[in-house]
């Protein structure tokens, strides 16, 4: 049976759609004005005018005074984030080691082979559409020793 009743109630903490009273929610009501909602704080003990329907939940319809202002719950201060140090330019990095393995000739000889098979994948793609598929490695070899010659140019 749903009935209309005064209640003493000490706001713990506030939600979107009412607020929390030990552990008894209590729902804004339809007929409540928003003035009132704004009334209603944590910590605050207010006397209320609350409807409980059938199945026990409790909606508030008005709020009638304000009995005991409680504490205001303190705000956390943030502290602030360390400063960083700015960026002043480029960053030193320590040489590498022999242990790399590899001489400088030895990395050079590697990139012309990366750069090689970078042109022969470019000119196979490039060649593919527009020759027969027999001719294909053929006429992408001399496209590709044509972009190696124009991508080693000093």
């Amino acid at each position: 049976m749903s009935n209309t009743i005064n209640e003493v109630v000490t706001v713990d903490a506030l939600s979107k759609f009412g607020f929390k009273s030990g552990s008894v929610y209590y729902n804004w009501s339809q007929k409540i004005a928003d003035d009132q909602k704004g009334k209603v704080v944590p910590g605050a003990t207010f006397d209320l005018v609350v409807y409980v329907a059938d199945s026990g939940k409790k909606y508030v319809n008005e709020v009638k005074s304000l009995v005991e202002a409680g504490k205001v719950p303190a705000v956390p201060t943030e502290s602030k984030p360390e400063e960083k140090p700015k960026y002043t330019g480029r960053k030193v990095f320590a040489a590498k080691s022999e242990s790399s393995g590899l001489s400088k000739d030895e990395w050079a000889a590697k990139d012309v082979r990366i750069s090689r098979q970078g042109c022969i994948q470019a000119a196979v793609h490039a060649m593919a559409p527009i020759v027969a598929p027999e001719a294909i490695f053929v006429e992408a070899s001399k496209l590709a020793d044509q972009m190696l010659e124009y991508v080693n140019k000093k």
